[in-house]
């Protein structure tokens, strides 16, 4: 009789909670890496660079030449995942600075121009964290707040 063991090694991701925050504060959309998040990025993002961020777990794009809400349902629909796409601005906001992709040569362009987000929607991502460092400046004012009071 002969038995067969596999076992089974746990891997150690680097993929933390900076997932969830964008590293740009224009209007943007982004989507933790899994199957093919990255290509529908590509085909979503039209004229926007797509970027990795927070050790190549997540990609973001700005929204140029689209809103956000446009840019979101594309992601969502082509890769079929709902859970993990985010942006970090209101459905109709769209990005107030441009850029185009590099191209295989390694040349790239970038331009900037200055203009408003047109958002009047609530963002589209609810949960965002709060820092811990926040959290200790509103303590400190309203503990420095109550001490003047009390003097």
């Amino acid at each position: 009789m002969s038995t067969t063991t596999s076992s089974v090694s746990a891997t150690s991701t680097a993929c933390g909670s900076g997932v969830w925050q964008i590293p740009t504060t224009d209007a943007a959309c982004a989507a933790v890496i899994r199957g093919n998040v990255t290509d529908v990025m590509d085909q979503c993002c039209d004229d926007a660079s797509t970027h990795k961020y927070d050790n190549d777990c997540a990609i973001y794009c700005l929204a140029q030449g689209q809103d956000v809400g446009k840019l979101q349902t594309c992601i969502t629909s082509k890769s079929g995942n709902f859970n993990d796409v985010f942006c970090n601005a209101g459905l109709n906001a769209t990005a107030t600075s441009t850029g185009t992709k590099s191209t295989s040569t390694g040349t790239s362009t970038s331009t900037s121009s200055t203009g408003t987000s047109t958002s009047t929607d609530n963002a589209a991502i609810v949960n965002q964290p709060i820092s811990k460092s926040g959290l200790g400046l509103v303590a400190l004012l309203f503990s420095s707040a109550f001490m003047a009071v009390l003097s």
